[in-house]
C-alpha cells in the first residue's frame, strides 16, 4: 500500500513522486469526480496532500461528510495531512480533516502574501511565491507584524506560516498528537513540487516506534513472595543510608549543569528559539562583548526580523553606532533533519545586502550558524553543505559554520588547548566551510 496519497491531484503528478521512487497513491473526492460513492484512504498512508480547488462537481455537494472521523485518529498516531488551499467552500476541508476552530475559507490577494520568516518552510515558499495561484483566509481575525502564532481553546497553538498584508493567516500548521494538518496557498501546477520539496527535505516519512510496554511492575514489592522480603527490607535500608551522599551528589551535578553544560548541549540537539539563545551564549562565552539578539532588539519595531544575531566591534560602541560604523558580523541559525538547502544558504549574501544599505555600512560578513541532521549523533554527521554552497559562500566572504563546530571549539578552549581570542580571530577571517584549527 502507498506511504503517500496525493488527493484530488493529477495523475500527472502522481508519476512524478512515483519516479523519485516514493511510494504514492491517487485518490479523488466526489467534488473532482462528480461520483458520491465513499473515499476510502489508505491505512498505510503517513503524509496525505489534499489539494482543494473549485472543481467540475457542484460545489456545494456535501461529499464525504464521515471521513474526517477515522482521518482524526490517524492524525494524532502521526499521520501529517498538508492542504493546498485553491477553492471549494469550507465543507471541502472540515469533511476531509475535520473541525478547525475559526477557520474560514475567504478570498485574499495572493501578492500580499507575507512569510513567516523563522518558518521551518519559508526558503521553499519564498522561490515560489511567483508562483502562488490563489490565497484564502483562514481566520476572520488579523495579527501584528512579528505574531505568528495563536492559542485556541479546542486546537491548541496554531503556528502561521503566511499572512496577508493586513496580517490574516493564509497559511499555518495545527497540531494534533503526533500529526499534523498544514493550510498552504495554491501554487496552481507547483503544488506537486512543494510536496516533493516538502517529503525530500521536511517530512521524513518514519514516525516514531511507540515504547514496548514494559514489565518492571514484575519487581513492584506486591509480587514479591515473603522468603524475599527480608532482602527488599534491607535493600531499602541501604537506600535511606546513602541518600544523603546522593543528595550531595546530586547538588553537585546540578551546579555543574547550571554553569553552562545544557545551554552549550542545545547546540548539538536544538532548533528554533533554543538553538538560537544556545548560538548567542556561545558568541557571548568566546569573548564578544556586544552580541545582540536582534528579535530582542527590534521586538518594539514593526518590521521583519531576517539575521538572527548580530556581533558588533568595538565591543564599547553603542548598538546604533557599531551597526553604522563597526565591524559587523551577521548570524543566521538554522537547524533541521536533513542537510543545508540552498535557499537557506542563499540568505546569507541577501541579507548582508540590505544591512550594508540599511546601515550604509560594508564592514560586514554573514555566518550560518546550522544545527543540521540534528536527531543523528554529532560525530557520525556527514557535511550538510555541498561543494557548491561552500564556494559560493567563500565568492561572497561569508561562512559556513555548523554548531557541532562551534560546541567542540567552546570544549577544547575550556580544556586549555585554544584561546577565546585565537577562536575569535578564526571566526573573523575564515570563509567558506569554518572548521576551527584546535
Amino acid at each position: 500500500m502507498a506511504k503517500i496519497t496525493l488527493l484530488d491531484f493529477a495523475p500527472a503528478d502522481r508519476d512524478r513522486l512515483a519516479a523519485e521512487k516514493y511510494d504514492v497513491e491517487l485518490k479523488s473526492t466526489g467534488w473532482t469526480s462528480g461520483r458520491e460513492e465513499p473515499l476510502v484512504l489508505p491505512g498505510s498512508s503517513e503524509v496525505i496532500f489534499y489539494q482543494v480547488e473549485n472543481g467540475a462537481a457542484a460545489a456545494e455537494a456535501d461529499f464525504h461528510a464521515g471521513t474526517n472521523e477515522a482521518l482524526a485518529g490517524r492524525v494524532r498516531e502521526g499521520v501529517r495531512v498538508i492542504c493546498f488551499v485553491g477553492g471549494g467552500n469550507l465543507a471541502r476541508l472540515t469533511n476531509i480533516v475535520g473541525p478547525v476552530e475559526g477557520l474560514q475559507v475567504q478570498a485574499a490577494r495572493a501578492e500580499a502574501v507575507v512569510f513567516n520568516p523563522r518558518a521551518l518552510f519559508h526558503a521553499p515558499f519564498e522561490r515560489y511565491k511567483p508562483y502562488i495561484a490563489r490565497t484564502f483566509r483562514l481566520l476572520a481575525e488579523t495579527f501584528g507584524d512579528g505574531v505568528w502564532e495563536k492559542e485556541t481553546a479546542a486546537d491548541g497553538r496554531y503556528e502561521f506560516l503566511a499572512k496577508t498584508g493586513d496580517g490574516a493567516p493564509v497559511a499555518m500548521i495545527v497540531r494534533r498528537g503526533k500529526g499534523y494538518l498544514m493550510f498552504l496557498p495554491s501554487f496552481g501546477p507547483k503544488n506537486v513540487e512543494i510536496a516533493a520539496y516538502l517529503l525530500k527535505d521536511r517530512l521524513p516519512l518514519a514516525a516514531e516506534v511507540p515504547a514496548e510496554a514494559g514489565t518492571d511492575w514484575l519487581a513492584g514489592e506486591d509480587y514479591v513472595f515473603p522468603e524475599l522480603r527480608a532482602l527488599v527490607t534491607r535493600r531499602e535500608e541501604e537506600k535511606k543510608r546513602f541518600a544523603e551522599i546522593l543528595a550531595d551528589y546530586d547538588r553537585q551535578i546540578k551546579e555543574m549543569k547550571s554553569g553552562g553544560q545544557e545551554d552549550f548541549l542545545r547546540l548539538l540537539d536544538g532548533e528554533g528559539e533554543a538553538l538560537k539563545k544556545a548560538v548567542v551564549a556561545a558568541f557571548r562565552y568566546l569573548g564578544w562583548g556586544r552580541v545582540v539578539d536582534v528579535d530582542m532588539y527590534w521586538k518594539n519595531t514593526i518590521r521583519d526580523k531576517e539575521e538572527d544575531v548580530w556581533i558588533i566591534e568595538p565591543a564599547e560602541a553603542a548598538v546604533e553606532a557599531g551597526l553604522r560604523k563597526g565591524d559587523l558580523i551577521l548570524v543566521l541559525v538554522r537547524g533541521g533533519r536533513n542537510w543545508a538547502a540552498d535557499d537557506e544558504c542563499a540568505l546569507l549574501q541577501k541579507f548582508k545586502g540590505r544591512r550594508m544599505q540599511e546601515f550604509d555600512n560594508t564592514r560586514m560578513k554573514a555566518v550560518l550558524v546550522g544545527n543540521y541532521y540534528s536527531e543523528a549523533d554529532p560525530k557520525s554527521r556527514p557535511s550538510p553543505f555541498s561543494a557548491a554552497q561552500v564556494e559560493e559562500a567563500q565568492k561572497d566572504g561569508n561562512g559556513l559554520l555548523t554548531s557541532y563546530e562551534l560546541f567542540r571549539a567552546i570544549k577544547a578552549e575550556k580544556e586549555n588547548r585554544v584561546t577565546k581570542d585565537a577562536l575569535r580571530e578564526q571566526i573573523r577571517l575564515k570563509t567558506g566551510l569554518v572548521a576551527f584549527d584546535i
